[in-house]
């Protein structure tokens, strides 16, 4: 290729060719210039996992696509995979994570050895880490930091005292209710005050009211911690374990009033209204102008009720419950959240109990890595904007935007190819397609922390203050329209999300890493993992609860009734198919639970497929390795699914969490897609066969 300058030379000697012959005497020759360096030739980007962005002795070949697809794409790596000691799985998102550490620890090294102008965010994130890692001031502090709270605690002689403790954003207390900012539901370009049900230490309400062997287990354990943690804040030991079971059957009795998770997903059922001054009518017993007042929330006029015919009842057990009790709970948990902050007896006590033997972690992280997380999840975007300038390729964004428009394309297609959708309701859903806004890479307006206050030398103090201006910047939104310009997360975070009241999908930076996404990979295997995860959440806006908000972000009823009831119908089904997996002895998937993520997972295979033939723009695919186009986006599905837990996170993760296990979010979703079978020429008799008449059809 000619350089700028070559190509420069060559127009003028091209001009002078056709100039008239000179009648003077010709100027003196021009001095021969320098021949230009030869380039070294640069080799050519590659997939950092090789050889085409998928590693061939990731397969396990002694299993048959159609008897554990998971197992045949991810076999070869689980037998050669363990599981770190300080880690409750291991797998992609572990992969992606460890990457990320070792990306911020350079980060935060220049931070140290480079001056930081005081009050820059340079200085915020370097004070905020040193203070985390001073452990010798930390020790030598003991329960000092904490103890003018423990005092507040002892010195609540009213209910009032009480709830106020429990609202204050300072001391991110628990009680049995919880008071959030976000974005109105009914009118998605406004924010309101949200009221939920709270006050659990245990991981979700099954804990405390299950029978099962594994669940009383865990119930008897934290009565045991809780003990142990009350006896090193100085309690005598036998009245520790007399408050640790008052403390224990207070939040029992709490769970017994909370809404099941799977009812707590209802969109329509969470939303209520009621006016501020009617909650001591609403729900009696409980001190709510005291709450709303430490919340700073004195003037609002009205809030959102989540878990409507809950709310008399626990506010009733709040007024029942002896002050004594509560002032055990409260003290219980003011030494628990402050754990990680605290002297490493503190520390490790939580651990013990929260980290291995409720999700299986033998050992607790490094503190190093303990301050990058805090830095990830105090200072988002401050971290974050570094990582997106140093980290995020050129090509990233540009080919994420290309995907996503294929996706939405494919999906558009498909919803307009829809037979039992009724034309209303489909010229609905594809303007609501047409209006979701993808959020990818990094935010257009950053967040500002000019108003925080962060020293090197005072965790405790920083962590206050931390909160107390989270309390700030959602208090200030109220009254003020939704910037639809905000990010919900940092760029950085290796998740991906869907905002119903906005509307909106977002692919942080931090997932478009290796296995998820490689600018140089095989474009087949982006589709099936980075691909699949655009459309699972683009399909959260039509999932069970993503379909009751419109366009616009509102909750309203845009179906006709009877498309409804069809669709309804196939979600059904699908959660019935998860139901029947058993992925522990005796405990299976809840599909009502999963439903919305298992919805999002199959929408996001379907046209993650049909959205990479797209892309090919009518060429003909390769076959890499004997694998072809379609069967390497199944692959790279697996692969962005590819992940193991301990036993113990993934019963926690069973009896509480809102996604199936990896396995089942590849074999569950592959039996539906007909692509699927033809890909990979299954056939009746293979265990994940389905009938085409049994295959969920939903969009």
């Amino acid at each position: 290729m000619l350089t700028r300058r070559a190509c420069l030379l060559a127009a003028t000697s091209a001009l002078a060719a056709c100039a008239p012959p000179l009648t003077t005497s010709p100027p003196a020759p021009s001095p021969v210039p320098a021949p230009l360096p030869v380039p070294t030739p640069q080799p050519l980007p590659v997939a950092t996992i090789k050889p085409w962005g998928y590693p061939l002795d990731a397969l396990d070949r002694t299993i048959a696509p159609g008897a554990d697809f998971f197992g045949f794409a991810n076999g070869g790596w689980d037998a050669a995979t363990q599981i770190a000691g300080d880690r409750t799985g291991a797998g992609f998102s572990v992969d992606m994570a460890n990457r990320n550490d070792t990306r911020f620890a350079a980060l935060i090294s220049e931070l140290l050895d480079q001056p930081q102008a005081p009050g820059s965010e340079g200085q915020k994130l370097r004070d905020l880490y040193l203070s985390y890692m001073d452990e010798a001031r930390i020790e030598a502090l003991g329960l000092e930091p904490i103890a003018a709270r423990l005092a507040a605690i002892n010195a609540a002689k009213t209910p009032a005292d009480i709830a106020r403790l429990m609202a204050q954003p300072e001391l991110a207390l628990p009680g049995p209710f919880e008071a959030d900012i976000g974005i109105d539901a009914k009118h998605p370009d406004a924010y309101s005050v949200t009221l939920s049900q709270s006050g659990l230490g245990l991981p979700n309400r099954d804990y405390y009211l299950s029978s099962t062997e594994r669940l009383v287990s865990a119930k008897a354990a934290y009565e045991a911690h809780i003990a142990r943690l009350l006896a090193l804040a100085g309690s005598p030991e036998q009245e520790a374990k007399q408050q640790a079971q008052s403390i224990l059957a207070l939040e029992t009795k709490l769970a017994a009033l909370h809404w099941p998770n799977e009812r707590r997903r209802q969109a329509d059922q969470t939303y209520n209204p009621v006016a501020a001054a009617d909650l001591p009518g609403f729900a009696p017993g409980f001190p709510w102008a005291a709450f709303l007042a430490a919340n700073g929330l004195s003037a609002v006029s009205h809030v959102i009720v989540r878990e409507q015919d809950a709310f008399p009842a626990l506010a009733k057990l709040f007024a029942a419950t002896p002050l004594p009790d509560w002032r055990a709970y409260l003290t219980y948990h003011c030494l628990r959240r402050g754990a990680q902050f605290l002297p490493a007896r503190f520390d490790n006590e939580v651990f013990a109990l929260f980290g291995q033997t409720l999700g299986g972690q033998q050992t607790q992280r490094r503190r190093n890595t303990r301050g990058i997380d805090l830095l990830n999840t105090a200072l988002d975007q401050a971290i974050g904007k570094r990582y997106v300038a140093r980290y995020l390729p050129p090509e990233a964004v540009p080919q994420m935007r290309e995907m996503f428009e294929n996706i939405r394309f494919a999906l558009g297609e498909r919803i307009t190819g829809l037979t039992w959708m009724a034309p209303q309701t489909k010229q609905a859903a594809l303007a609501k397609l047409a209006a979701i806004n993808p959020k990818i890479g990094y935010p257009e307006v950053w967040r500002d922390f000019s108003a925080l206050t962060i020293v090197p030398d005072a965790l405790f103090e920083n962590i206050t203050r931390l909160r107390a201006f989270e309390q700030a910047e959602s208090l200030a939104r109220l009254g003020k329209p939704v910037d639809k310009r905000e990010w919900i997360t940092g760029p950085q975070t290796i998740n991906a999300f869907y905002s119903p009241n906005r509307n909106e999908a977002f692919i942080p930076a931090g997932y478009m890493q290796p296995p998820l996404f490689d600018a140089f990979a095989d474009p087949a295997v982006n589709y099936g993992a980075i691909g699949s995860i655009i459309g699972h959440e683009i399909g959260h806006g039509f999932d069970d609860q993503g379909s009751k908000y419109d366009g616009g972000g509102e909750l309203r009823s845009w179906w006709t009734a009877q498309d409804r009831t069809r669709f309804e119908a196939q979600g059904a089904a699908l959660a019935e198919q998860y139901s029947a997996f058993e992925p522990l002895t005796g405990l299976r998937i809840n599909g009502r639970l999963t439903l919305g993520e298992n919805l999002g997972d199959l929408v996001g295979m379907l046209v993650a497929v049909e959205a990479y033939k797209r892309a090919l723009g009518g060429r003909e695919a390769p076959v890499l390795d004997g694998f072809t186009g379609v069967q390497r986006v199944f692959l790279g599905r697996a692969q962005a699914r590819r992940f193991k837990q301990t036993e113990e996170a993934q019963r926690r993760q069973l009896v509480q969490g809102p996604h199936s296990p990896h396995k089942y979010r590849v074999n569950g979703v592959v039996r539906n897609v007909d692509a699927w079978y033809e890909a990979f020429n299954i056939q009746p008799g293979d265990a994940l066969y389905l009938a085409p008449e049994q295959r969920v059809r939903i969009w």
